[in-house]
């Protein structure tokens, strides 16, 4: 991300729902938990509260441009990123 131009702050194996906080000098921000998948799309290594706290963001979030709220899933060196879209289409 800092080769994309964006300054980054991480806070790994925090108890906060954001791991990485990223911003770019156009003010564009993302606020990524970064997770280990098991198996497939349906097994994020998250249990109900960390998402409901991811979701919560995604939700105060929703209608504001420039911040987007992510989670970035690795199964083993794959990633998949999920934006603040396809969090709030997760039923909870």
């Amino acid at each position: 991300m800092e080769k994309d131009g964006y300054l980054v702050w991480r806070s790994p194996a925090s108890k906060s729902p954001i791991d990485i906080i990223a911003i770019n000098d156009k003010g564009y921000v993302k606020l990524i938990q970064v997770k280990r998948k098991r198996y497939n799309l349906n097994k994020l290594y998250l249990n109900r509260e960390e998402f409901l706290k991811i979701y919560e963001l995604a939700k105060k979030f929703e209608n504001v441009d420039n911040v987007d709220v992510e989670i970035w899933a690795f199964l083993g060196n794959k990633l998949e990123k999920y934006n603040k879209r396809d969090i709030l289409n997760i039923s909870i």
